[in-house]
């Protein structure tokens, strides 16, 4: 077991792990993971669970998060008993209610094949004046986009779907959706036919046959209620492109892979590697990027809290006032 450890140059406990991405016809790929202390445990934990990096996943998206860059014995206990112990995670958490297949799915055989969409509606007016949000999500990958809009007209929601979709990654074979007037309407449907897409709508009162884009939903707006710092949430906008990005790097517990990968083929560089691996350019360095590092979840935390409060306070004043009248 010893011969697993490495020590660098400055200092710096490595576990030698596998990447068994590669499969059985490969030789495995040697990747370092950073060992952590037990007195600095919490704080990644912290890091990799409360920040909107983090996105509040669950346990085994925390796992996998925390498991590809450091490692310590013990790690998934250790994760299983932060995250059941978040209140905001087992106050918004909820086993879905769909358990079987649904009739309604459609198969797909590649990425970015077919790409559902849906809106999140109603929101409260942000400062940027943005009330809805339109979902996108590849059914094959699971990689989610997401565009924040004040007007839902359908000539804007073509505009935002070839924002975020055709521009990005060409035009889908299939767009799937629900039947709302705005993607029902001649202007979407033209639109989609100048794409040479074909669109399909879900059954009415059958919103399973879109499950998958349904409990993207779900989890977006749990994200944005544990992260609003604002009583009236109207920082949703602000917020919600981190919490994408943080659905898109965390392991799909059905597909073993992060959506990003199998939609790009290589994994994005996380905040916390980054730095990691800055601490190994220079060890006089290290000291300054370590008090940065607490001193950043500190004001974190004091931010949260006080976020809380003034949420608690206003509660309390509208009980209040509710009450009076």
């Amino acid at each position: 077991m010893a011969d697993r450890f490495v020590l660098s140059d400055d200092g710096l406990l490595y576990f030698l792990g596998e990447n068994r991405r590669w499969g059985k016809d490969r030789m495995n790929e040697t990747v370092l993971h950073l060992v952590v202390p037990t007195t600095m445990v919490q704080e990644e934990l912290q890091n990799c669970h409360y920040s909107l990096k983090g996105g509040h996943q669950g346990i085994v998206r925390t796992f996998h998060r925390v498991k590809a860059d450091f490692y310590w014995i013990g790690l998934y206990a250790d994760v299983e008993r932060h995250v059941r112990s978040c209140p905001d995670y087992s106050s918004s958490k909820c086993r879905p209610q769909l358990r079987r297949y649904s009739p309604g799915n459609i198969l797909t055989e590649r990425s970015l094949q077919i790409v559902s969409m849906d809106f999140v509606i109603p929101l409260p007016k942000s400062r940027r004046g943005n009330t809805a949000l339109l979902l996108f999500q590849c059914a094959f990958t699971g990689f989610v986009m997401a565009k924040a809009m004040s007007d839902t007209s359908a000539l804007c929601v073509a505009q935002a779907f070839e924002e975020c979709v055709y521009r990005r990654f060409g035009a889908p074979s299939l767009v799937r959706h629900d039947r709302d007037p705005r993607l029902m309407s001649k202007v979407f449907q033209a639109f989609t036919e100048m794409m040479q897409s074909l669109s399909r709508a879900a059954l009415s009162y059958r919103p399973q046959a879109n499950g998958q884009q349904e409990r993207s939903v779900k989890t977006i707006m749990q994200s944005v209620r544990v992260y609003a710092e604002d009583p009236l949430q109207q920082d949703w906008d602000e917020i919600v492109e981190r919490l994408v990005s943080a659905i898109n790097n965390s392991q799909d517990t059905t597909r073993k892979e992060t959506p990003f990968y199998l939609v790009h083929g290589w994994d994005a560089q996380s905040a916390l590697k980054a730095m990691a691996a800055s601490l190994k350019r220079g060890f006089g360095r290290q000291s300054d990027a370590l008090a940065w590092r607490r001193e950043f979840n500190r004001q974190q935390v004091i931010a949260l809290k006080m976020a809380k409060e003034y949420q608690a306070v206003e509660k309390r004043e509208e009980r209040v006032n509710t009450m009076t009248l």
